[in-house]
């Protein structure tokens, strides 16, 4: 059953895909914040794909990851949003986001924002930019990857 869709603008148009999966996962780090992890995986059969993209058969995942100073179960409110303008730290040479369709690529420019809530269940949109899926020698605009789902907050 699907919990969402991602949509993938790309230079030609646009991909959908049904988000199957949609967590957010969190722990403290060794900083005292909380890193709380966005997932969004698709399955099945893809919506709607492309003539260049369809004999992949792709089915993408995305990832952002957030460091907050407080727990999600009291941040993740209707209303809010949070930005995450790289998708890779170089000061602490680690990954905060993650794109997957045939490579895994960072996304950037992204956006979190929360827009309902009833207990574990957050229905959020996330939005970013990434190396566009069938081109990854950057010859090619980024595509805008949107997911909005229904994410399940994990205890």
């Amino acid at each position: 059953m699907s919990v969402g869709t991602m949509t993938l603008q790309r230079f030609n148009g646009e991909e959908a895909y049904a988000v199957q999966s949609a967590t957010i996962e969190h722990s403290k780090d060794e900083d005292g914040l909380y890193a709380v992890t966005f997932r969004a995986e698709t399955g099945g059969d893809p919506v709607r794909t492309l003539p260049d993209t369809e004999s992949l058969h792709a089915q993408p995942f995305a990832e952002i990851t957030l460091h907050l100073p407080k727990p999600p179960a009291l941040v993740l409110t209707p209303g809010r949003t949070f930005s995450l303008p790289k998708g890779y730290d170089e000061g602490a040479g680690e990954y905060q986001t993650n794109f997957y369709y045939c490579e895994h690529e960072p996304m950037h420019n992204n956006e979190v924002a929360i827009l309902e809530r009833d207990g574990l269940r957050v229905r959020a949109r996330l939005t970013g930019t990434t190396t566009d899926v069938n081109f990854y020698d950057g010859s090619k605009p980024d595509t805008k990857v949107l997911v909005e789902a229904d994410f399940t907050l994990q205890l």
